[in-house]
């Protein structure tokens, strides 16, 4: 299997992942409407869930913009270089997307071995769990960014809205 093919199976594993998670938020959020006015007995769970659901899906949905180009790009300061001085610019932001990956896996690990000492109250789980999210979420950004720093992909402009 290629580098390239196994890329883009990580690649649509995660945004299978996103979806599954947003999926799974969904239906625990309509769980607890139903219960709460239907059966008049709130899920102690339900919320939990839905936030643990969302920071996973956070850390997980900034690598899948990342790739696909759809984080805030300034173009208007990065055109007034000359195209070597751009491209080098460019490989400074890519760069800057490492580091912060780098800084989410080495962060989110730290904060998840403190949090490993205590439970959630509604779901019982180890509270490392939810940090473990930053943790898997920035291995995948560097991935992404290591990939984006060695291909190098042409700089698109987002289309503009009439």
């Amino acid at each position: 299997m290629s580098i390239t093919r196994a890329l883009a199976a990580i690649d649509r594993g995660a945004e299978v992942f996103v979806a599954l998670i947003f999926a799974a938020m969904v239906l625990v959020g309509l769980l607890q409407v139903f219960n709460r006015f239907v059966l008049n007995a709130s899920l102690s769970w339900s919320e939990e869930a839905q936030i643990f659901g969302h920071v996973w899906l956070v850390f997980f949905g900034i690598p899948i913009a990342y790739r696909r180009g759809a984080h805030l790009y300034v173009e208007t300061f990065r055109d007034k270089f000359p195209q070597r001085v751009g491209a080098l610019f460019d490989l400074g932001v890519e760069l800057m997307w490492l580091a912060f990956a780098v800084s989410l896996m080495v962060l989110g690990y730290q904060v998840a071995r403190v949090a490993a000492l205590q439970q959630s109250p509604g779901l019982e789980i180890p509270m490392s769990y939810p940090y473990f999210g930053m943790v898997i979420g920035g291995a995948y950004l560097a991935i992404v960014a290591l990939h984006r720093i060695v291909v190098r992909p042409p700089r698109t402009k987002a289309p503009v809205e009439p």
